[in-house]
C-alpha cells in the first residue's frame, strides 16, 4: 500500500474532494461506526457552513491510497480544534497524521484533538506529543429504529418538509430562537444566504428536513436527518425548538416523523452528537464519549 498525502482542494464549496471525503466517512462508518462522532453528515454540514476564513479549509489533510481517501485530519468550525478519522486498515498512519496536525492545524490557542476514550493507542501518541486530556468532551447517542414510531401533534400544528414548501425567513427564525438567541433575527439577504448555505449540500435529503408549523404558519420546531441511499446509518443535525413552544412534544414529533421516513429508506441506526436528557427520554442510549486533548 502506497499512501500519499495532500491537502484538501477547496476549489469550490462542493469540490471533487468533498465527495471523496463523504464516500470515505460513509465507508468506514456504515457497518461498525468507527467514528460515530464525525459521520459524513457532520462533514457535509461543516462544508456547507461558511467559516471565518474559508482559505483555512485548504489546510485540511487527506491521505490517499490509489485516489481513495483512507485518513482525514480536519477542523470543523474553529481552526485548531481537530478531528482525525482513519480507516482501520491504515491505523499505522496515526503518528504521521499527528505530526501534520501539530505542524499545520494548530490554532492561535494551540492544538486540540478529540480522541475516543477507548482508543488507548491514539491517546499514547497524543501524550507523546505533550498533549493532555481536558475536562471537555463530546458524546454521541444512538437510536435503533426497528419499528414505526407514533407521536402526537397538538391541534392546528402540522409537519412540513423542505421538498414540499419552505420559507427561509421562518427557517432563519426557528434556528435563531431555537438556539436561545433573544428577540427576532435579522432577515437581511446576507443572513438568509448564510442559512441557505447551511442546507445547500448536494447530499441533503429534502424530505428529511422538517419543520413543525403552528396555526399562524410560523416554524416553531425543526430537525434534519442526513442519510445516503442504501445506508444503515442516519445522522441528526440539527434539532431546534423555539423556547416559547418547548415541552409540547413538537421536537419529538418532528424527529419521529423523520426517523420513520429514513427507516423506510433502509436506515437502522440514528446517531446524534448529544447526551441531552431529551434524547434519552425518547429512546436514545449513550454510544461513545470522546475527550478533547490539548497541547
Amino acid at each position: 500500500m502506497v499512501v500519499k498525502f495532500r491537502n484538501y482542494k477547496h476549489t469550490e464549496r462542493f469540490s471533487k474532494d468533498y465527495f471523496s471525503v463523504v464516500e470515505f466517512l460513509e465507508r468506514i462508518n456504515d457497518s461498525n461506526l468507527t467514528n460515530a462522532n464525525f459521520l459524513w453528515g457532520r462533514w457535509a454540514w461543516m462544508i456547507s457552513r461558511p467559516v471565518d476564513n474559508e482559505e483555512d479549509k485548504k489546510k485540511i489533510g487527506l491521505w490517499l491510497d490509489n485516489d481513495n481517501v483512507v485518513a482525514l485530519a480536519t477542523f470543523e468550525l474553529t481552526f485548531g480544534k481537530v478531528h482525525i478519522m482513519v480507516d482501520r486498515a491504515y491505523r499505522y498512519l496515526i503518528k504521521e497524521i499527528m505530526d501534520y496536525t501539530q505542524a499545520e492545524l494548530s490554532g492561535k490557542d494551540g492544538l486540540q484533538i478529540i480522541i475516543n476514550d477507548t482508543d488507548k493507542r491514539f491517546q499514547e501518541y497524543a501524550r507523546a506529543k505533550n498533549m493532555r486530556p481536558s475536562q471537555r468532551n463530546q458524546k454521541t447517542s444512538i437510536f435503533n429504529c426497528s419499528n414505526e414510531l407514533s407521536y402526537n401533534l397538538p391541534d392546528f400544528y402540522k409537519i412540513i418538509s423542505m421538498d414540499q414548501e419552505w420559507s427561509w425567513e421562518q427557517y432563519n427564525r426557528v434556528m435563531w430562537r431555537g438556539f436561545n438567541h433573544e428577540g427576532e433575527p435579522s432577515q437581511s439577504k446576507e443572513d438568509l444566504d448564510w442559512r441557505k448555505s447551511m442546507l445547500s449540500s448536494p447530499h441533503l435529503s429534502k424530505e428529511l428536513c422538517l419543520a413543525v408549523c403552528n396555526a399562524q404558519g410560523e416554524y416553531v420546531s425543526h430537525c434534519c436527518l442526513w442519510h445516503l441511499p442504501g445506508s444503515k446509518v442516519a445522522y441528526i443535525e440539527p434539532v431546534a425548538t423555539d423556547p416559547l413552544y418547548r415541552k409540547k412534544g413538537l421536537a419529538k414529533a418532528a424527529l419521529f416523523e423523520a426517523i420513520n421516513r429514513v427507516r423506510r429508506m433502509g436506515a437502522e441506526k440514528i446517531i446524534v452528537g448529544s447526551s441531552q436528557q431529551f434524547y434519552y427520554n425518547i429512546g436514545f442510549a449513550p454510544h461513545t464519549t470522546e475527550t478533547w486533548w490539548e497541547s
